[in-house]
């Protein structure tokens, strides 16, 4: 929840350039402070809070039982790889089923749908979204951010998984 101070103002950033409504970062940043003043580098927190949260609960769970069960399989602890995968499997699923939530944060911290209608919080831009395609368009953009976040969990729980076995053998010294 805290990492969501720092995350959320960059995400606005990020989205508008993405979004082409400002071309620099700068314009962005300014654009941001014009039309809503320095509360609109948090727009979408809440929803941002609301994504992480579940994603977490979901991962953390995933990323531990996978890494048991293949510990058990082959009667010894995982290495790095081994937990690198576990990883990745479970920040993908955990991506995918939480894209929802993130399709919503993300239509709030642009602030207006493609008409250039503004969205008036997470229940509005529920049923908005939904309007517009059903269930399926919530999980737009699910591919990409299943396989960005797929490496991201590898990369992630590999390099954690590494930095604690070799702490661990220079602290058992």
């Amino acid at each position: 929840v805290a990492a969501c101070l720092v995350r959320v103002p960059t995400e606005n950033v990020k989205q508008k350039l993405q979004a082409g409504i400002h071309k620099t970062n700068t314009e962005a940043i300014q654009g941001i402070l014009k039309a809503q003043g320095p509360m609109g580098f948090y727009a979408g927190y809440l929803t941002t809070v609301m994504r992480e949260i579940p994603f977490s609960f979901i991962q953390f769970p995933i990323y531990e039982g996978l890494k048991k069960r293949w510990s058990n399989m082959q009667g010894s602890p995982v290495n790095s790889l081994q937990s690198a995968l576990c990883g990745s499997v479970a920040g993908g699923f955990s991506a995918a089923v939480t894209t929802p939530l993130d399709v919503v944060k993300t239509r709030l911290m642009l602030g207006k749908d493609a008409a250039g209608v503004e969205y008036k919080g997470a229940m509005d831009t529920v049923v908005r979204v939904y309007a517009e395609g059903g269930v399926p368009k919530f999980f737009s953009g699910v591919a990409p951010r299943t396989m960005w976040i797929s490496i991201g969990g590898c990369v992630f729980f590999g390099a954690y998984e590494s930095s604690k076995t070799f702490l661990g053998s220079m602290l058992d010294k």
